[in-house]
């Protein structure tokens, strides 16, 4: 992420450092959690994780609070000894997922033959920076071992899902899909998506970048992620909280979202939405 920031939001970060306002709030999951003069940040080996509350963060997907906590993890020692924590937990994750993968095409050679419910899909959502649409990364993994591998391309998964296809799983595990070897939640949102698919016009616009996310627009969101919530693994991450279930209700009066207020002036009524 570092080579993404200019060199003087780098150098204004350090600056934070000097100044001593950089507050560490927790590790968890390979996670970082932090607030960097009074603004929360989460930060990860994995960029699709890096979050910042700030506007800047928002519209440029980095930020001087970021420049100055990867300082800080590159600068201080405190802060080296956290960096070698994630870098550690990288490795040991990596380490199992390549243990998972022979593991799981043992088991799948065992069991071919039935085509048995081994997969299952996990979605995970957050707000893209710089856009602040909602998008979702979907993942595949074994049902038992609960590992996951980031679906980098869900049209191509979708295409060979339909073909019976070999398919690439993680970086070392090749492996013929059926969807049969799904759970059924997972078939519901293999389903769906297939049948979107089918309408080449719409393909842009529900596969994003490149592929590698999948986006709801407004017709479809709820329909979408409802099923994306029934599947066992689901999770959505707003700022630095972490959601697994959300709730949708019916924008009118009784919702009590917003209120309204109505001022009448001179020559014209001014509104403003609270």
């Amino acid at each position: 992420m570092a080579k993404l920031i200019p060199g003087k939001l780098r150098m204004e970060g350090a600056q934070l450092y000097e100044t001593s306002q950089i507050e560490i709030i927790k590790e968890k999951d390979h996670r970082l959690y932090a607030r960097v003069a009074d603004e929360e940040i989460r930060y990860s080996l994995d960029d699709d994780l890096v979050f910042c509350a700030c506007d800047f963060f928002q519209k440029r997907g980095f930020c001087v609070h970021l420049a100055a906590l990867e300082h800080y993890l590159k600068n201080d020692h405190l802060g080296q000894e956290l960096l070698q924590n994630l870098e550690n937990g990288q490795e040991k994750k990596e380490e199992v997922e390549t243990q998972v993968t022979f593991g799981g095409c043992f088991l799948e050679g065992i069991q071919a033959t039935n085509s048995p419910k081994i997969y299952q899909l996990a979605a995970q959502g957050q707000v893209e920076a710089g856009t602040n649409r909602i998008i979702w990364t979907l993942r595949i993994g074994l049902i038992q071992t609960q590992k996951f591998y980031v679906i980098r391309d869900i049209p191509l998964f979708l295409k060979v899902l339909e073909t019976s296809k070999p398919y690439m799983i993680g970086k070392l595990y090749e492996t013929s899909l059926n969807i049969r070897q799904f759970d059924e939640s997972s078939q519901f949102v293999i389903n769906f998506l297939q049948g979107i698919l089918e309408d080449e016009v719409e393909n842009t616009l529900f596969f994003q970048n490149q592929g590698r996310h999948l986006y709801f627009p407004l017709s479809f969101f709820e329909q979408g992620v409802s099923l994306l919530m029934g599947l066992d693994e689901f999770q959505f991450d707003h700022q630095i909280s972490n959601y697994h279930h959300l709730v949708f209700q019916d924008f009118d009066g009784q919702a009590g979202l917003f209120t309204f207020q109505i001022e009448e002036k001179s020559n014209y009524y001014e509104m403003e939405i609270v």
